[in-house]
């Protein structure tokens, strides 16, 4: 849930509020409606970056370590981003679209830290051991499984 939060409504609305206090500060509040707009179109199009790096992301943290993670996690958002960029690339300069590569890789390298459970106590199940009804003594009669 956790990471569903931090990728999926997080990410979007940071994205917009850095856009958008960029823009302003940029133009000043002459443009407010361009700004505006064009925060809103960003955090619009994080969002299918957001879910797909929240599922990579997702299966990786059961495999890899934080510091690898992060870093698997900023290549799946730049590569993303650059392939929403290359959508529109008839529209933007290219100079935009390695903005909108490098902003997405930070903001889900972002998301991947925030995601992170750093409290250290493993997610691990208790299951009962199906080998203990047919008669195999095992250690308690339980196993542990990371599903």
């Amino acid at each position: 849930m956790k990471r569903a939060l931090v990728f999926l409504v997080l990410a979007p609305v940071a994205v917009f509020l850095t856009v958008l206090l960029i823009c302003l500060a940029m133009v000043g509040t002459k443009f407010f409606g361009f700004a505006w707009f064009g925060a809103t179109a960003l955090s619009i199009l994080t969002l299918p970056m957001s879910a797909t790096a929240a599922a990579v992301d997702g299966f990786l943290a059961r495999t890899c370590p934080i510091s690898l993670r992060v870093y698997l996690s900023v290549i799946v958002g730049a590569a993303i981003a650059t392939g929403e960029a290359a959508v529109f690339s008839s529209l933007l300069p290219s100079s935009l679209v390695m903005a909108l590569t490098i902003g997405g890789a930070s903001v889900m390298g972002a998301c991947s830290l925030l995601s992170h459970d750093y409290s250290g106590r493993q997610d691990t199940t208790r299951e009962p051991d199906k080998s203990r009804k047919s008669g195999w003594f095992h250690l308690a009669g339980t196993r542990f499984s990371l599903s």
